[in-house]
């Protein structure tokens, strides 16, 4: 075995970027455009002489080993620098990629990045996904989610709460109103959350009180769809439950919504202003009060 493994050129880093922040090797193949075996040939270049890089994780996904983390911090650095001498050579920056389910779009980053495009800086892409645990990091520089908590390595802006209400069309509670003082929803139908967001403390907290599961969904606006139709009772966040009545029994806790940036960029110059931009923005949200 050589004594020094051979130093990766750019090129070589960003490989091993790219496959650490895909996941897997596949993941990293289909955004590079070449087949899992290139991909594979690529890292085996990279690990040369027995000085592995990226071994697989208890998790499924590629975690580094000493020699690799360093490599990737390289690498990300080298990154960093190149974005930020983007806009100086090319006179516009790449917007700021803000991913976001559809409720937080709706609720919190419609009239919030109007704010932001008001301000002539970088402009934000926004892109809407109903699975959003299932994006690559490498898919967004912020991601707009509610969670009980700000996960760890994370940089994070807290922008405001979403409240619960259990609610049902009038139809549907006129033929199966809910037992007074009743602490379960047996007897009744329930439209339940699928996917990530069935990951969400509020509905395992519906998922606790029982019911006949008339329809899953990992749209919250596909589910307050149903509830209308009379399919069952749904647990919605109060700003879209317009038009249809509240069931009475008592709704889980708020839950509170974050601006997340991984914390290895978002000391980017442009990541950056925008988690301070933001901070300030909500915050001022908040303590205004609502418009008559």
């Amino acid at each position: 075995m050589p004594d020094h493994p051979p130093f990766p050129d750019w090129n070589d880093l960003r490989d091993l970027l790219l496959m650490h922040e895909a996941g897997s090797l596949s993941a990293a193949a289909r955004r590079a455009g070449v087949s899992q075996s290139t991909m594979s040939r690529r890292l085996a270049a990279l690990e040369a002489g027995g000085f592995p890089l990226l071994l697989r994780g208890a998790g499924g996904g590629l975690e580094p080993t000493a020699r690799g983390a360093a490599l990737l911090q390289a690498a990300r650095a080298m990154r960093q620098a190149h974005d930020a001498l983007v806009p100086s050579l090319e006179g516009a920056a790449p917007p700021i990629r803000v991913a976001a389910c559809e409720v937080t779009a709706g609720l919190f980053l419609a009239d919030a990045l109007s704010a932001w495009a008001e301000r002539g800086g970088v402009a934000a892409d926004l892109s809407v996904h109903e699975d959003l645990f299932a994006l690559p990091p490498a898919g967004y520089d912020i991601l707009v989610t509610p969670a009980e908590s700000a996960p760890d390595g994370a940089q994070a802006v807290e922008i405001g709460q979403i409240d619960w209400g259990l609610y049902a069309a009038p139809d549907y509670l006129a033929h199966c109103a809910p037992v007074p003082g009743a602490a379960t929803l047996d007897g009744h139908r329930v439209i339940r959350a699928s996917a990530s967001l069935a990951e969400i403390s509020a509905y395992r907290w519906l998922a606790g009180l029982g019911g006949q599961v008339a329809m899953l969904s990992s749209s919250p606006l596909a589910q307050r769809a149903a509830c209308e139709r009379g399919q069952g009772i749904a647990l919605l966040p109060g700003a879209l439950a317009a038009g249809l009545v509240a069931v009475g029994l008592p709704g889980p806790p708020p839950t509170p919504v974050w601006m997340l940036a991984d914390a290895r960029d978002a000391s980017h110059p442009r990541i950056a202003a925008f988690l301070r931009w933001a901070r300030g923005h909500f915050r001022r949200r908040r303590s205004s009060p609502p418009s008559p």
